[in-house]
């Protein structure tokens, strides 16, 4: 953080006191250094293939700050696991192809493409 959100000064370097109007920074600066080791972890983890741990670890980022760097990482997890979910039905993991749906779910919500995938799952896990 910059700049003191009441007032718009210039913070000192190191400080949690804005030096104009005396605001008490500190809890809004250890959100912004929490937001930034959920998402160092989230990056960590993904790069480890836990993927369950990544989507959660950028989601628990973004509720402490919404930095564009979480907010792109957050879609380029969705990209990665719509990728997943394709490559397993293309191998007809439905195990693997259920878990992947539920991390989407986790990143993007119930959505009625999602429904479609698991019915898609169910229908073809029948044949």
């Amino acid at each position: 953080m910059q700049r003191c959100p009441c007032c718009n000064s210039r913070l000192p370097a190191g400080g949690s006191l804005c030096s104009r109007c005396g605001a008490d920074l500190s809890q809004a600066l250890r959100c912004e250094a929490l937001a930034e080791q959920w998402l160092a972890l989230s990056v960590q983890t993904l790069n480890a293939d836990q993927a369950d741990i990544a989507v959660a670890a950028v989601n628990r980022s973004l509720s402490f700050k919404q930095t564009s760097a979480a907010r792109l990482f957050r879609d380029f997890l969705l990209q990665h696991q719509y990728q997943t979910l394709y490559d397993c039905l293309a191998k007809k993991q439905w195990q693997d192809a259920r878990l992947t749906i539920a991390r989407l779910q986790i990143l993007q919500g119930d959505n009625e493409t999602l429904f479609r995938f698991l019915a898609l799952i169910e229908h073809l896990n029948m044949n």
